[in-house]
């Protein structure tokens, strides 16, 4: 969420030939535009400005209005915590000839004050004459402190499922609660195979992948004895030899 504070650090260490041709301010446009679109950013910026859940064609236009307010109140439920923000987004298109939804969410929390940022983007395609859902989540994650950069990236791909069928010429009565089927599949996907995978991931992180990094032994071949009374004895000492060399 720091592309214009890059952007001016860039401008900082370029060279003043290079500044008026590489960092141009509709090359800047550009490359902003393209990365809010990658990043699912974008999604904020057209609720913003109120450009959200454009209709397509085909008969899932009907679909839209039902399942944007019951997402309008799945993001208030589980996306409002102080400092986050959050958008969404649902849009008809036509995929072989069928009519398709797909719903966008994004949701970022930038604290730059604690040193961590994270954001939470998700892709879900739905066919409402099938009723089958698929979808994709991406978490990110960053802190840094003193020097410190650690990142977590990570890409799921839910199994699909089915949500039923969505017809609004013959089932309007039954849209909203369509609708309240298709976000508590969204909500489930995202508690077991997202909170979850990642829960189990981080508990054992430290048998694994930082295990993996640390080494078994020192150089020495000779473990090091970890005895914690022995290191506040050194210490002592060395603490009682400063303050004698200041008294000769």
């Amino acid at each position: 969420g720091q592309f214009d504070i890059i952007a001016e650090d860039l401008l900082s260490l370029l060279p003043k030939s290079s500044k008026t041709s590489l960092l141009e301010p509709e090359v800047v446009s550009a490359l902003r535009s393209e990365w809010e679109t990658a990043t699912g950013r974008s999604i904020l910026a057209a609720a913003a400005t109120d450009g959200g859940d454009a209709a397509g064609n085909g008969d899932a236009e009907g679909c839209i209005a039902p399942l944007s307010k019951a997402m309008d109140e799945y993001l208030a439920s589980n996306f409002s915590s102080p400092g986050v923000r959050a958008a969404h987004d649902v849009t008809a298109s036509t995929v072989e000839d069928k009519p398709m939804l797909v719903v966008s969410t994004y949701a970022e929390r930038i604290d730059l004050h604690n040193n961590h940022a994270g954001s939470w983007k998700g892709c879900y395609t739905i066919s409402p004459s099938t009723g089958s859902i698929s979808g994709s989540i991406r978490v990110c994650a960053h802190t840094f402190e003193n020097g410190g950069n650690v990142q977590l990236r990570s890409n799921i791909s839910p199994e699909a499922a089915n949500v039923g069928t969505c017809s609004p010429s013959n089932d309007r009565d039954k849209l909203p609660s369509w609708a309240k089927t298709v976000t508590r599949q969204i909500s489930l996907w995202e508690e077991t195979d997202v909170m979850e995978s990642l829960a189990d991931l981080l508990e054992s992180m430290g048998n694994t992948y930082l295990k993996s990094l640390r080494r078994v032994m020192p150089i020495t071949r000779t473990k090091m004895e970890w005895n914690v009374m022995s290191h506040r004895v050194v210490q002592t000492l060395g603490e009682g030899h400063d303050k004698d060399k200041f008294n000769h």
